[in-house]
């Protein structure tokens, strides 16, 4: 029997919810689709290829208006490119 011991300091909410992002230094803004999300990362897809190692400025709102729209700051850890649409894993270094 397998025994599996889950290695991430906080579980991930699977979420369906609009995220926009900007790439720091530069001004254009991007759409996305959140998968999940933690106290320390989210996973996202979208249209744009996104280099590892970027620097995020990022917007996700909720689907519904009751929730605030939550503004922070992340890194790029993994890009995955599934047919154009890339699966894009940050770390999330602050929460504004």
């Amino acid at each position: 029997m397998s025994e599996y011991a889950e290695k991430r300091d906080f579980q991930r909410m699977a979420i369906d919810c609009v995220l926009s992002f900007s790439i720091k230094g530069k001004s254009e803004a991007y759409n996305g689709n959140v998968i999940n999300l933690s106290s320390k990362g989210i996973l996202f897809t979208s249209s744009e290829a996104i280099k590892e190692g970027s620097d995020l400025s990022i917007v996700l709102t909720p689907s519904n208006s009751i929730t605030p729209p939550m503004e922070a700051d992340a890194t790029v850890t993994r890009v995955m490119d599934n047919d154009a649409v890339y699966e894009v894993a940050c770390t999330v270094v602050k929460i504004h």
